[in-house]
């Protein structure tokens, strides 16, 4: 055999031989991500109650959450949740009530409630309402990792309950990095990204949360021929130190206001036992004025 055709033909076994390989890997970092982080993704379920110009409806939604803590508190996108943000520049308003979290098969769903919602940051938390002693799988937002621009990152979502909420994955590249409005990290090729759900390093370590960012309405009015509607849709990507401290925040927030129930409670409580000890004194007063007469 020619030498020339010889070499050509190492070549071309070297490649077979890459590609190969790179394909056996890209099936590794699927399952891989699969296995470790889908036992998190939970399905929220709600009913939306708006209100607006056009009058008032209701509608069932679900979306899916991960799960941040084994506590019970599930990570969302505001956006998907009924953005209050959103409603109020149509001049109408949208409230989520009887939350419930669907984890795993569970068909009936643990009852929950909004724990917290950051509109800036498009990000908005849910806690399961009794929990009891029950640990749930959820995302260890401490192994993380700062991507290098260029780098394969991998996407999951629940598909629709039709298809039976099935987790699949999605891959792109880190496309680029901003510094305004904050630091965000910008994909590319992710098909289907949806707010809310964390994105990952191919070696399966988290690279934050995707979200929405909008400017104000007014600035945003006067971006409509600039590219921005663009920018917006494909989606970008908080780091996840970012979503570490505002999850802080938002147990904190929920905190204080469980404690100021309880407080507002027990004013109640003492002030109703006050009023039964009154009104047991003025019964016990009457019958000592009938014994008298």
């Amino acid at each position: 055999m020619p030498r020339l055709f010889r070499n050509m033909a190492v070549v071309t076994l070297i490649i077979v031989v890459s590609v190969g390989s790179l394909r056996a890997d890209d099936t590794a970092d699927y399952a891989r991500v699969l296995t470790d982080v889908g036992p998190a993704f939970v399905t929220v379920k709600f009913v939306l109650k708006m209100e607006g110009q056009f009058g008032n409806r209701e509608s069932e939604a679900e979306i899916t959450g991960v799960m941040v803590d084994a506590g019970g508190l599930v990570l969302c996108g505001n956006t998907r949740f009924g953005s209050p943000r959103m409603m109020r520049s149509i001049g109408g308003s949208a409230t989520p009530t009887d939350i419930k979290v669907l984890i795993g098969d569970d068909i009936d769903g643990l009852e929950a409630k909004v724990l917290a919602r950051d509109s800036e940051l498009d990000l908005a938390w849910v806690q399961i309402k009794k929990p009891g002693d029950r640990k749930f799988a959820c995302l260890d937002m401490s192994k993380s990792i700062a991507p290098e621009v260029g780098q394969r990152i991998l996407a999951l979502r629940k598909m629709a309950k039709y298809f039976d909420r099935i987790l699949t994955v999605s891959e792109g590249r880190l496309a680029g990095k901003t510094k305004k409005p904050r630091d965000l990290l910008v994909p590319t090729g992710l098909g289907g990204l949806e707010p809310g759900l964390p994105v990952f390093s191919a070696s399966g370590q988290i690279v934050g949360i995707a979200v929405i960012q909008m400017p104000e309405d007014e600035e945003l009015q006067g971006m409509a021929f600039t590219g921005i509607g663009r920018d917006i849709s494909n989606g970008l990507i908080l780091p996840t130190m970012e979503v570490v401290k505002a999850t802080a925040r938002a147990k904190e927030a929920g905190t204080k206001d469980k404690d100021e129930d309880d407080e507002d409670t027990k004013k109640s409580s003492g002030a109703s036992n006050k009023k039964s000890k009154e009104m047991k004194a003025n019964d016990e007063d009457e019958k000592s004025d009938d014994g008298d007469e």
